[in-house]
């Protein structure tokens, strides 16, 4: 099963959920992130935060969907928080999309320690939200059933 995570720049919320659910999920998921304006880069804190979880911050990096063209999803997932009015970018292939309205720990950080402090907020959401999509076997599952399993997967 194929998971893209997406958000605009590409530089935080979906690099984090990446790493987390390579990091979480079995290996019948197959994950990427990308951005549809990607800045290129990744924050210099999460950077730091993915090193602090146990995993090489080199493995990750700042990039188009474009380049993930022939990469085939069957699950888009976007990062962005639509409650606070933020553009969520539109995955415009096959796939069935659903959206996590997590809070960008970049827009409301100065420091580190801001950062570090909202980041493990909606680290904790992603991670809540992956451990309970690895116990779903969408290979068994029709549409439908999916589309609802993926709405159904809420923070709590």
């Amino acid at each position: 099963m194929k998971i893209l995570f997406i958000c605009r720049h590409n530089s935080c919320r979906s690099i984090l959920a990446e790493a987390i659910a390579k990091r979480f999920l079995p290996d019948r998921f197959e994950v990427r992130s990308a951005g549809s304006e990607p800045l290129g880069e990744l924050h210099p804190y999460i950077s730091n935060y993915i090193e602090a979880m146990g995993l090489f911050p080199c493995d990750f990096r700042s990039k188009s969907w474009e380049e993930l063209a022939d990469y085939h999803p069957d699950i888009v997932i976007s990062v962005c928080d639509q409650q606070h009015g933020e553009a969520c970018p539109n995955w415009l292939a096959d796939g069935i999309r659903v959206n996590w309205d997590i809070n960008n720990p970049l827009e409301d950080s100065a420091s580190q320690q801001e950062f570090d402090e909202l980041c493990h907020k909606a680290s904790a959401s992603l991670k809540q939200r992956i451990d309970k999509l690895s116990g779903y076997y969408f290979e068994n599952m029709e549409r439908d059933e999916i589309i609802r399993a993926l709405e159904n997967l809420h923070d709590r």
